[in-house]
């Protein structure tokens, strides 16, 4: 069976990625990452935001195989190729995995002038010279005994560092940096493996910096949003925690009025109708107020305001203004061609980017052409319906 038993209980939770009991597991997708994995390739995550990418990284972590070991790094913040390594070098060095190899650590302690100590605070470099991480940390790996083992670094919001390098620095710069990262995963591939992923599409970049060879190493893996039937499941186990029932057809429904089912939009729909209910005292769920609690849940912006935002910090002047009129056109009309996004590109003297920004906004799970090829909407009604109220207007 591809999920969870039907008797566990789902906590709904619509911000930080979740773990344990609350993550939904679809086998087929955790049998494609493992496949990968024992194939020994280095994987990238494909998915748009709030799909479960961070929630798939910490099932493999909370769930190992045997000699499997797995290290995750959040590197969202990180804007420079040496900070990346040194962060990366400093959770090694802190990992559980490595505490136990006292062989290890005795190496470390006499053959490393890099590292001046390493405690329960964390590490600390010597910052008397100046340090090239990615060197120190290659010589380290190299000299980590695995044994029958295989290491897995998972690298979330990996795509936002090249981003960040990119924009804080230079594109030749984030370029090197994914330089480095190839000749790593070249050179360690015996002992290591990489999973990657991000919010923003790591393919669409490196597409950008013309340096897809840089990453032609990589099985992208696509994070698909939940079938129909899978949506089925999830929102039975949400339904473990309130005090409302649903019955098939008022299901179909919200499922037809979410139309993209991800985990993010299936939680809010089910608390929204959870606290209207309470609010109102209602004690049968209809149609008319599932209507009501979709009418209320676009009320919270904050829910939202990230996709906005979003925008802001993926483009630039003129390639924000067309993005936001893009999605300003289809957020009232409910579609667009694409003869009319060109006929936009050229508004906003875009007629030679226009089609990276389109791609990312799908990425980023906006918009898609997946009825029409030639015809954009967005993924789902909710976004569409609060982008017109609270961005157009």
């Amino acid at each position: 069976m591809d999920f969870l038993s039907k008797g566990e209980m789902m906590k709904i939770r619509t911000g930080n990625p979740v773990r344990g009991e609350n993550f939904f597991v679809r086998k087929h997708l955790i049998d494609k990452v493992w496949e990968q994995i024992e194939s020994e390739n280095h994987l990238l995550l494909v998915a748009p935001r709030r799909v479960g990418k961070t929630s798939l990284m910490f099932y493999l972590i909370d769930n190992p195989k045997k000699n499997y070991y797995f290290l995750f790094l959040d590197t969202e913040s990180v804007n420079s190729e040496n900070e990346f390594y040194k962060k990366l070098l400093s959770k090694l060095l802190t990992s559980e995995f490595v505490k136990g190899k006292d062989k290890f650590f005795s190496f470390i302690k006499e053959h490393s002038p890099a590292i001046k100590n390493i405690s329960t605070n964390g590490v600390e470099f010597n910052t008397k010279q100046e340090l090239n991480y990615f060197v120190e940390f290659q010589k380290i790996i190299e000299k980590l005994e695995l044994e029958n083992s295989r290491l897995i670094i998972l690298l979330d919001e990996f795509s936002q560092t090249v981003e960040n390098i990119k924009k804080d620095e230079s594109e030749r710069n984030a370029i090197h940096f994914l330089q480095t990262n190839r000749e790593l995963r070249q050179t360690i591939s015996k002992k290591v493996q990489f999973v990657y992923s991000g919010s923003i599409g790591l393919e669409n970049i490196v597409k950008g910096l013309n340096a897809m060879n840089t990453i032609n190493d990589i099985a992208p893996i696509k994070v698909k949003p939940l079938n129909n039937r899978e949506a089925k499941e999830f929102i039975s186990k949400l339904l473990l925690n309130v005090d409302y029932e649903l019955n098939e057809s008022l299901i179909e429904y919200i499922l037809h009025k979410i139309e993209w089912l991800i985990p993010f939009y299936l939680q809010l729909t089910i608390q929204a109708i959870k606290d209207l209910s309470k609010e109102e005292n209602i004690f049968e769920i209809t149609e008319d107020v599932i209507d009501k609690s979709f009418r209320e849940m676009i009320e919270q912006r904050n829910y939202f305001e990230h996709w906005h935002t979003r925008l802001k910090t993926l483009f630039k002047a003129n390639e924000y203004n067309f993005a936001k009129e893009l999605l300003n056109i289809i957020s009232e009309s409910e579609s667009i061609p694409s003869n009319d996004i060109y006929d936009l590109a050229i508004k906003h003297k875009l007629e030679k980017k226009y089609k990276d920004i389109v791609g990312s906004l799908v990425y980023d799970g906006y918009i898609n052409n997946n009825d029409d090829v030639k015809i954009y909407r967005y993924n789902s009604p909710i976004l569409r319906m609060w982008w017109w109220k609270y961005v157009t207007n």
